[in-house]
């Protein structure tokens, strides 16, 4: 039979028992404390190439970081774009993220409207602050640029 140790004898043996915290101070109330909701919700990143085949990109995610941290970056839906895009870790909480990929075989570059990425967000509110999206350069097979249109929205998740 096992026997069971209460978690606060734990704490005890281990010195952790005197840095909890068990009450507020008398000047410290948890009453009056905002109460902020927080929601998570999903946005494609697009690009949009029209019928030129699409071998790079590279664009900037703007949002703001009091309401917003990405907790997550996924790939696309075309499979040369289904690994997670590259991307700076501290754009996740900075208020800016910038996104990048590539097609390692010139013959599977998509054309048309192709999701490159999904970033996976925590909101404090209860509504989707904007998000503002901007193409930074993109090439064709063979690396000659183009301006193919970059657009985010909110994602339906059921692909």
């Amino acid at each position: 039979m096992k026997k069971i140790i209460p978690l606060f004898a734990i704490l005890a043996l281990t010195g952790l028992a005197g840095s909890m915290p068990t009450e507020p101070a008398d000047n410290q109330t948890t009453d009056n404390l905002p109460a902020q909701r927080v929601i998570f919700r999903a946005v494609d990143v697009w690009v949009d190439s029209a019928e030129t085949p699409l071998a790079a990109y590279q664009v900037e995610v703007n949002y703001d970081q009091k309401a917003v941290k990405i907790v997550g970056v996924e790939g696309g839906v075309p499979v040369c774009y289904r690994s997670a895009p590259y991307y700076d870790e501290a754009g996740k909480a900075g208020g800016r993220i910038i996104l990048a990929a590539f097609v390692s075989d010139d013959n599977t570059a998509p054309a048309g409207k192709v999701r490159v990425a999904r970033l996976h967000l925590q909101i404090a509110g209860e509504t989707l602050p904007d998000c503002q999206i901007k193409l930074v350069t993109a090439a064709k097979p063979g690396g000659e640029r183009f301006k193919p249109v970059a657009q985010i929205s909110e994602s339906k998740i059921s692909e």
